[in-house]
């Protein structure tokens, strides 16, 4: 779950309330660990039938709903693949998931006296995102609240039988039918509610019929259920009783509201006016109402939602994330909320429900009781619990489809034959579309492509890609249990060779073992990436359109290297052509004539656009700013020594502050939204004489009393109150006092949420004396990478293509700093040319990708790698955990428990020997691995 887009205070209630729920979690789970041994694997029931009294150890297993409770809680019925199934069955079940799990512990420790929280459930398509939903309403139900749900928002704005002009409002159309049938439904879930509760305020119908203040709500809700017409009126005023009432000191309930797929009260509807033209949501009475529901301007209850794909009828099928199906009115509106994972089935998850299927005699094929048929609907369905349940019903895929999965070097080979062709045309569509996908994703991607290498003299060699071919090491998925994935890189020339092997039951005997720790827990991982600077736009642009997918393929997309965070300078900086800013016009301090350059509008932006096009999750956008407006500086200049004229509160850094905000506005306008802004690139350079390019200075107390009065209550006042600010961004040799002077005032410390580091000098003073002692004086705020290139040094500079000491540099350095709190590392130039530039003060560096525009070529450098061995397999999430040597090494290691439950240890070996080792993780067993001379590993493998 991510807090980014929550208010502070709200920031810190949820992550109080995770520190809770875990706890009570850990406790429960030793409590059972002592009094009884563990439940078998195979157990997929739970006795825990309550939902208050489910904990993680039943995640997994099924619990039974009494049929009465199905009756009442869920009057609309349920899905209809899952009314299906417990017709078949003759008995209701609900998986405990972890998303439910999750908002009920929320739900457990939520401060009630203040504004409600709203929970966002978000997946892919048939994830199990509505049961969760219900699992969670079941919970609100057991717990004795008032539960006012809507099953399906999407029916709201489809077709439907009766539409008529709204007697109250003109503007608006009301659904009679709709409405008299929730209603019915709320009526039978809230009996015990209606005679209780009484109406605050008068309601007048007809000049006939009226409600009068202090009638109970049953007289209300019966209203509409009897008079048609008034019906979207009444549901309305119900919601307004409950809204008004939740929360008071005399009301004696709390309300739960769940709505199933909340992104459709901002989609399109599918409804016809009578000349034929489509009615807007805005336009529907029960849209406009449950709107005014969910906003969070009441107390007493929780608002629990899910976005779904058939509500948002302008996505693409692959859409899934909340900001993607709510879209931009939906998200804003909603904003903030705390968005809630829901993915396909886990391993154990998967385990349960065939055991289930088994159990109910769903699987009646004996093929699909043998391993191999196991197999193939893990294939098939790919986990998906929607995919699953046809699959499994249909046992197509045991007598219709046979499968064949063959290893053959770290590559799988799919062979897919249609045996019967009547029994495959007997197959659900859903389950012919899968399979034909599948089919076509596995084929594509069978056989990782090798490295192109060319040696350029130095010590390794480079892999070379060009607009149709680039070696790639795929989507890199886990192996089954009891085995692991191993990728390696080294000085020899290997590039994330994979390398599986098994789990065993004993050590090998190797002198060294590495102890997985996991109840050593410290920082969770936002992510890696680099610099979209002017002159990566230039290097990359050079080359041919099909060329510039392929590099940016490299980086951003699932088959690439998983980029998640891309830096972007606020105007130029060295690695620019030329000196620009967007506000140049002296004394303009209401930034009337500011603009973005050409560099953005033509190059940066759109590069931008497809980079996030290819990633399969949001980019983490990072703005940082080089310099200010030379006429707002002391020095009169963009380069040299120069602050911001005036101090502080002035109108010179009121300026500079929304500089800021309207940078973030234009990028804005093309679908680009910032995760954070830093306070400014490197401010002690601005305070260095003779500076050779763009800077602006700062003193410690000069950032702190900025933020206070000026970028933070900007920021707070804009549309991107969630922005996260990073302060610092400067080399690490400046801390802890740098993080001191500003972080211990608390005017400025409300605004800030982390502090930005680059690399440059970290020789010069060790990590645990400025990461570590910042992080232990300041844990609430996080350490985060911000820059770091190659071939800086004046005794190393530029470009070397193929050098295996840089890429060692690389992977030390990120490992240090992940060792010492530092939650994501970010590279500088994300493509260079063979001089290391363009850069207009001739600053030449090196960078992970260095382009050859006139061969229409790009060279991948050790450094890339280096990278990629955190980037594609440290998911954001991803927890660091204590590992523990057994004795003196020469590796550096680190380890962390992924969002799913795996583990990933990444070893560097700078070292001219071999070392062998084996990893013991109590959870698995032994697992044996070699380091080669200068390798990078990285190891993988899942914990159920």
């Amino acid at each position: 779950m991510a807090l980014h887009r929550l208010s502070f205070r709200l920031r810190q209630t949820v992550t109080h309330v995770r520190t809770l729920h875990t706890t009570k979690c850990r406790q429960q789970q030793e409590s059972v660990a002592v009094e009884s041994e563990p439940e078998p694997f195979s157990v997929f029931r739970t006795r825990e039938n309550d939902p208050a009294i489910q904990c993680e150890k039943n995640i997994g297993q099924y619990y039974t709903l009494p049929s009465a409770h199905i009756r009442t809680v869920f009057p609309h019925g349920l899905p209809w693949r899952y009314q299906q199934q417990m017709k078949t069955f003759n008995e209701a079940c609900i998986m405990v998931r972890q998303p439910a799990l999750e908002v009920m512990s929320y739900l457990k420790k939520t401060d009630y006296s203040k504004p409600v929280m709203r929970y966002v459930m978000y997946g892919g398509r048939g994830s199990g995102k509505t049961m969760s939903l219900c699992h969670t309403v079941h919970y609100c139900y057991t717990q004795g609240w008032l539960v006012l749900h809507l099953s399906d928002a999407f029916r709201w704005v489809k077709n439907c039988k009766e539409l008529l002009p709204s007697s109250f409002n003109t503007s608006r159309f009301d659904q009679p039918l709709q409405a008299t049938e929730w209603l019915r439904n709320f009526k039978i879930t809230n009996e015990p509610f209606l005679s209780k509760i009484k109406t605050k305020q008068r309601y007048v119908w007809t000049k006939r019929e009226f409600t009068e203040e202090g009638s109970l709500l049953g007289q209300l809700v019966d209203q509409g259920i009897s008079r048609v017409k008034s019906s979207s009126d009444v549901v309305g005023a119900v919601m307004k009783e409950l809204k008004l009432q939740s929360g008071q000191p005399e009301s004696n309930f709390r309300l739960a509201v769940a709505v199933d797929g909340v992104n459709a009260l901002w989609g399109r509807s599918t409804i016809k006016k009578e000349d034929k033209s489509t009615v807007d949501p805005d336009e529907l009475t029960l849209v406009h109402n449950m709107r005014k529901l969910i906003k969070n301007d009441w107390t007493g209850g929780a608002i629990i939602t899910t976005v779904a794909q058939n509500g948002s009828l302008y996505m693409s099928k692959s859409a899934y994330l909340p900001q993607e199906l709510l879209g931009e009115k939906g998200f804003d509106y909603m904003d903030p909320f705390i968005p809630v994972s829901v993915a396909n089935y886990s391993e154990k998850e998967f385990e349960s429900c065939y055991l289930y299927y088994m159990d109910h005699q769903w699987l009646q094929h004996p093929q699909c009781r043998t391993e191999e048929g196991k197999k193939e609907l893990v294939f098939l369905s790919n986990r998906n619990p929607k995919g699953q349940r046809p699959l499994s019903a249909s046992t197509g895929c045991c007598m219709g489809v046979h499968i064949s999965l063959n290893e053959l070097s770290g590559n799988v080979r799919v062979c897919v034959r249609i045996l019967q062709g009547r029994m495959a045309l007997s197959l659900p569509p859903a389950v012919l579309l899968i399979l034909v996908y599948l089919t076509t994703r596995v084929t594509l991607s069978a056989g990782s492509n090798k490295c192109v290498a060319r040696n350029f003299g130095h010590d390794s060699v480079v892999c070379e890609c060009n607009a149709t071919y680039c070696d790639s090491v795929g989507s890199a998925s886990l192996p089954p249990p009891g085995q692991f994935s191993s990728y390696l890189s080294s000085m020899a020339g290997s590039r994330l060779e994979p390398d599986p092997g098994r789990v065993q039951v004993n050590s090998s005997g190797a002198g060294l073992r590495l102890t997985i720790v996991p109840y050593q827990k410290y920082q969770k991982i936002r992510g890696f990436g680099g610099a979209m600077t002017d002159a990566a736009a230039v290097n990359i642009l050079s080359l041919s359109a099909a060329a510039q997918d392929q590099l940016l393929r490299q980086y951003f997309s699932s088959e690439g290297i998983g980029y998640s965070v891309v830096r972007v300078p606020i105007a130029s900086c060295d690695f620019s052509t030329r000196l620009y800013t967007y506000a140049d016009t002296p004394g303009d301090y209401n930034l009337h004539n500011f603009s973005l350059a050409l560099e953005d509008t033509n190059m940066k932006i759109p590069l931008l656009q497809k980079a996030q096009a290819m990633s399969p999750r949001p980019l983490s956008l990072l703005a940082s700013a080089w310099s200010a407006p030379a006429w707002m500086k002391t020095n009169g200049a963009l380069i040299g020594k120069g602050s911001l004229k005036g101090r502080p509160g002035g109108k010179e850094y009121k300026t500079w502050a929304q500089y800021y905000i309207r940078f973030l506005e234009e990028y804005a306008k093309y679908n680009l939204t910032f995760w954070a802004v830093t306070t400014g690139n490197e401010p002690s350079a601005g305070m260095m004489t003779n500076y050779s390019f763009q800077a602006l200075g700062f003193k410690p107390e000069e950032q702190r009393d900025w933020v206070a009065l000026d970028l933070g209550p900007a920021l707070h006042a804009s549309s991107f109150p969630s922005t996260h600010v990073l302060i610092l961004d400067d080399n690490r040799v400046l801390l802890p006092h740098w993080a001191k002077v500003v972080l211990s005032d608390i005017h400025a410390g409300r605004y800030i949420h982390g502090v930005a580091v680059h690399w440059y000098m970290d020789k010069l003073i060790p990590a645990e004396i400025s990461l570590g002692a910042t992080h232990h004086l300041y844990p609430e705020y996080y350490l985060f990478g911000t820059e770091a290139c190659a071939g800086w040094s004046p005794l190393d500079r530029g470009v070397k293509l193929g050098s295996w000491a840089r890429a060692e540099q690389y992977a030390h350095d990120i490992l240090e700093d992940l060792n010492h709190y530092v939650v994501g590392w970010t590279d500088w130039n994300l493509a260079l040319d063979q001089t290391g530039g363009p850069n207009w003060v001739k600053n030449f560096v090196d960078s992970p990708v260095i382009v050859d525009a006139k061969r229409d070529v790009f060279y991948k450098q050790p450094t890339f790698y280096s990278m990629a061995h955190f980037s594609k397999f440290l998911w954001e999430g991803s927890q660091r955990v204590g590992v523990s040597a057994s004795h003196k090494t020469d590796l550096e290691y680190s380890a962390f428990i992924r969002p799913d439950g795996s583990v990933v240890l990444i070893v560097l070996n700078r070292s001219s020997s071999v070392i062998q080792f084996d990893v013991w993780d109590p959870a698995v067993g032994f697992i044996t691995s070699t380091a080669p001379a200068h390798s990078l590993l990285t190891l993988a493998w899942n914990t159920h």
